[in-house]
């Protein structure tokens, strides 16, 4: 009896560890350049290059980038997934972060809830984000 009840505590405190393994993969389904992109941006607004948001989305040819004053006044000091990304439709996904920053000049700390849209007119080649990035005030 007592090397039965041995068996189960063993077999209760590794059980999460073993069922963990069976966790699916969050970019496990979602297209490689997709991956790739999303993953991307978020190392941009992580490391500090907010300007560089602009670059992901999708412009008309010839149309101006407008970048906003004030972004090297914003310190990103976190980024975490709120909602991992899903396909919404046809080379459309979706996923949500919520991103936590620092104005430098007043030390307020604030967040801010990024839902992101990714899509792709060409069958997942070249892909762009097709909501606006965030505004941090």
């Amino acid at each position: 009896m007592n090397r039965t009840r041995r068996a189960l505590l063993l077999l209760a405190l590794l059980s999460p560890t073993l069922l963990g393994g069976c966790l699916t993969n969050p970019y496990g389904e979602v297209p490689e350049k997709l991956a790739l992109r999303v993953r991307l941006f978020e190392d941009v607004v992580r490391w500090g290059a907010l300007q560089k948001m602009y670059v992901f989305l999708k412009h008309a040819d010839g149309e101006p980038v407008e970048i906003p004053e004030g972004l090297e006044n914003v310190r990103v000091t976190g980024y975490e997934l709120a909602e991992p990304i899903n396909e919404i439709g046809p080379f459309r996904w979706r996923q949500a972060a919520v991103i936590d920053y620092v104005l430098t000049d007043r030390q307020v700390v604030r967040q801010i809830v990024d839902l992101q849209i990714w899509e792709s007119e060409d069958n997942g080649i070249t892909w762009y984000r097709t909501t606006p990035v965030p505004e941090f005030r």
